[in-house]
């Protein structure tokens, strides 16, 4: 009978953990042979040093000569200031800043740079590379050659969010590294002077060459304004103004100052006259006109009135004092109006002489005005002509006034970068890095070594996870119980070299009081459970442990499901049927002889359990096992746990499976291969005989 084993392969994190543990040795060796590689590395490299320098491109504007014609500063926004920078950067490692270092340092001499010190493989790895290169041109000079090597060795960058550019050299010498560095520094200086100034050359020459061009027409544009003036009369002021503009600019001024006086005269007689008819009152008078003939009647009278105000009070108006004071107010009167009159007769003559220079001047203007309607096409002639010339003179004087600056410009140069950091002569190789060297071999060693481990448990034969065993057999997989980690003093210890190995009696103390976090008691626990819930044909409860090969812990395993189960209040009869090793004989002792299995029984009072040896060397021991009789014995029990032994080489073994209820087939994951899995799979459902079948893993994590 043949059944197709499962091939599902699966690697659990418990399984992986499992690897590394039985590959420590391999993972140990692996990161020393790591850790070797490394520091042969580091003894073997050539050092290699790096110089750095420092330039500052200064985005601002410098006003030493204006209006030059390559303005200093960068430009106006921070993103057109970075992208002008990042140029810079490609201006460093261009040919017009390089080939002047490679000169001045001489690096086509240099074997680190011509080619003369490149390893034997290197060569030949070169010399491979230009075989199979489709290029035929001609080869590089030795400065180009030295030019494409020092590219190499140089770097250039720009610090994030600055304006400030590294230059970083390497070489196998710190200080051909700083030299180098501080040559490129210099020769980038010096190429944006160079370009600042051959640049004004060039525009300073141009510029000449129109100056005499614009010279010849401010001359012509001059003389043709002057000719035209001549020949119309246009004769100019002191003040560059034409003189018939002029005059009527002083006849319009005329005119203002005649109008104003004869609108003052005007206004003055006006107010005379309505005095004049509406009668003079002293009180007033004064007010109305400003003269102080005027002003002294007017006090007089005042005075007058007053003293007739005060007699009138005390005396009657016949009174000679009274008569005397009334014809002095009267006399007063008379006095300040006959004054009225004058005045009034001397605005008038004032008056008239004011409308006499009005209609004078009204007259020169017009006259004036009708001269200039007569010239005012020369006038407009003229100046398209003035306009033509001073058009002209304004672009050569600028174009004369730039070439003097530029020419100043010459002289003066003040450049947009500097170094903020010379290179200087570096104390520490900057490759090979040793402590990262190292800690890489550290790191990687241990995964490298993890890494092998994992693969020669894949492709090495042998299975590799719980899950794969399990479903390789084609059995129903029931439990994986964990190897027993002791915690505390149990006889039969190991305590100097070796690892705490647990024997049977710790096994059984660990089902009992393991607690609650022990895994080993929860798994056994669990298989308890899966055993109980099996369901045979109403035969007693027999399950039977067997396994392939020798110590895969099917004793330990039978011990502590009896044990859990005695625990647990079941009626439990634990059977040892291993003939070639009887360890729960051993353990648990054998009972009275006698001719039947009860009489032989032995109870252990501490596990609960009651225990059967078959191993007696008696009449007990023939070449079969006394099934029927086991069957009985077993009625009286609730579980009867039968030790099996091996599957094949046990005599007893056929006997005893063809009255059990269930039987399962312990083995460990690590101890076989899937096909010797399987064969033991098949060969146990064939001896099994429909009787209900699974398997149990045991040390799942070892």
């Amino acid at each position: 009978m043949e059944h197709e084993p499962l091939t599902v392969s699966t690697l659990q994190l418990g399984d992986l953990a499992g690897i590394l543990r039985r590959r420590i040795t391999l993972i140990a060796v692996t990161t020393l042979a790591v850790l070797a590689l490394a520091v042969t590395y580091l003894l073997l490299a050539t050092p290699q040093y790096t110089a750095f320098t420092e330039i500052l491109i200064d985005p601002r504007k410098k006003n030493t000569v204006e209006n030059e014609v390559i303005p200093s500063g960068l430009g106006t926004t921070a993103s057109d200031n970075f992208a002008l920078v990042d140029s810079q950067v490609r201006v460093i490692t261009s040919d017009a800043v390089l080939r002047p270092v490679v000169k001045s340092q001489d690096l086509v001499a240099d074997p680190e740079f011509n080619g003369t010190d490149r390893s034997i493989p290197t060569r030949v790895v070169l010399f491979v590379l230009s075989l199979l290169s489709s290029s035929s041109g001609t080869p590089a000079s030795p400065e180009d050659f030295a030019l494409k090597e020092l590219r190499k060795n140089i770097e250039v960058s720009r610090d994030n969010q600055t304006y400030v550019i590294q230059i970083a050299v390497t070489t196998r010498s710190p200080t051909k590294s700083a030299d180098i560095a501080r040559a490129i520094a210099a020769s980038y200086l010096k190429d944006q002077s160079s370009e600042k100034i051959e640049t004004t050359k060039s525009v300073s020459a141009q510029i000449d060459g129109q100056l005499a061009t614009l010279r010849e027409r401010l001359l012509k544009a001059e003389s043709e304004v002057q000719k035209f003036r001549a020949t119309n009369n246009l004769q100019l002021s002191e003040n560059n103004v034409l003189i018939d503009t002029r005059q009527l600019q002083q006849l319009n001024e005329k005119l203002t100052e005649a109008q104003t006086a004869q609108a003052q005269t005007q206004a003055k007689y006006d107010q005379v006259q309505q005095l004049l008819r509406n009668g003079i009152d002293p009180e007033v008078t004064a007010e109305a006109i400003n003269s102080s003939t005027i002003t002294g009647l007017r006090d007089q009278y005042a005075t007058a009135a007053r003293r007739e105000a005060i007699l009138s009070a005390s005396l009657l108006p016949s009174h000679p004092s009274m008569v005397q004071a009334r014809s002095e107010v009267q006399r007063l009167r008379g006095l300040i109006r006959a004054e009225v009159e004058r005045i009034a007769k001397a605005i008038k003559l004032e008056n008239d002489a004011a409308k006499e220079r009005l209609r004078a001047a009204e007259k020169a203007l017009a006259s004036s005005r009708q001269e200039a309607n007569t010239n005012d096409s020369a006038y407009i002639k003229l100046r398209e002509l003035e306009r033509e010339a001073e058009t002209t003179r304004t672009v050569y004087e600028s174009f004369l006034s730039r070439v003097k600056q530029m020419n100043e410009a010459e002289r003066v140069y003040t450049p947009d970068a500097r170094v903020i950091t010379p290179a200087a002569v570096p104390q520490e190789p900057s490759w090979p890095k040793k402590l990262l060297t190292l800690a890489l071999a550290v790191v990687f060693g241990p995964i490298l070594g993890a890494a092998l481990a994992v693969g020669r448990e894949l492709f090495g034969g042998r299975p590799h996870s719980e899950t794969e065993l399990l479903t390789t057999t084609g059995l129903q997989p029931l439990i994986s119980i964990p190897r027993l980690q002791l915690r505390r003093n149990l006889p039969g210890m190991k305590r100097r070299f070796q690892p705490n190995q647990p024997n049977l009696y710790d096994i059984a103390l660990e089902t009992l009081d393991g607690g609650p976090d022990s895994r080993f008691r929860g798994a056994i626990f669990s298989l308890l459970g899966d055993v109980m819930d099996l369901r045979g044909s109403g035969q007693p409860r027999i399950v039977m442990l067997t396994s392939a090969l020798p110590r895969e812990g099917k004793t330990a395993v039978a011990l502590s499901l009896a044990v859990a189960a005695a625990s647990s209040g079941i009626r439990t009869l634990l059977i040892d049927a291993s003939s070639s090793n009887p360890m729960l004989t051993q353990m648990l002792g054998r009972g009275e002889a006698g001719p039947r299995y009860r009489d032989q029984i032995v109870t252990d009072a501490q596990l609960g359990l009651s225990f059967l040896s078959l191993e007696d060397g008696g009449q007990n021991t023939g070449s079969r096992v006394r099934t029927g009789e086991l069957q009985t014995l077993a009625r009286s029990f609730e579980l009867t746990i039968v030790d099996g032994g091996l599957l094949k080489g046990e005599p007893n073994t056929a006997p005893l499976m063809s009255i059990s209820e269930a039987v399962l087939l312990v083995s460990q994951p690590s101890s076989m291969s899937p096909k010797a899995a399987a064969s033991a799979a098949s060969d146990l459902l064939d001896m099994a005989h429909g009787r209900h079948c699974a398997t149990v893993l045991t040390m799942a994590n070892a």
